[in-house]
């Protein structure tokens, strides 16, 4: 049986190491990578404890997900990612557990919006082009068209525009988005 849980500390090594499996390719950056990235966060404002989750299969920790702090214009939400499960259990859909159970705790803590960088495979779970509602990543990105958006709360959807701000932790030191 899977369990779902909140990180802890002591989870970070396991972590990384699960985040690598999933996303290393020969030639990959050793510094600027997913698995870096995991551990840097936790020390970023933007950091959500309750929001960094673990998938654990008999004591080994095999799926991970961050949802961090973000902003659209004035409008604070969050955003999705990394998003990692180790190869030999992809497809068995423990990020489809990870996800929605994500979703509901962002709605639960109160946030309206959570929004990423991915492909269609997002879209099952209700997340749109974030273009269609004017939200981009900066002028001629060419990453706009893989921004997507999930509204958790449809009251504020017509004032979610413009430019979207991940936490400072998706930024290189020249504020280029990693």
């Amino acid at each position: 049986m899977i369990e779902i849980r909140n990180v802890t500390k002591k989870d970070l090594q396991e972590i990384k190491a699960t985040v690598k499996s999933a996303f290393y390719r020969e030639g990959k950056d050793e510094v600027f990578n997913e698995w870096e990235f995991v551990e840097k966060v936790t020390y970023d404002r933007g950091f959500v404890k309750e929001l960094c989750q673990v998938a654990v299969l008999n004591g080994k920790i095999i799926g991970y997900i961050l949802l961090s702090e973000a902003h659209i214009g004035k409008n604070k939400g969050l955003s999705l990612g990394p998003l990692a499960v180790s190869p030999v259990y992809q497809n068995k859909g423990i990020g489809k557990q990870l996800i929605k159970n994500g979703l509901k705790e962002a709605k639960a803590l109160g946030y309206e919006w959570v929004a990423l960088i991915g492909g269609d495979y997002y879209l099952q779970f209700g997340f749109k082009p974030a273009l269609q509602y004017n939200i981009i990543l900066s002028e001629n990105n060419p990453e706009n068209e893989y921004l997507k958006i999930l509204f958790l709360n449809r009251i504020n959807v017509d004032k979610v525009c413009g430019v979207m701000k991940f936490c400072n932790s998706f930024y290189s030191e020249n504020g280029e988005l990693l």
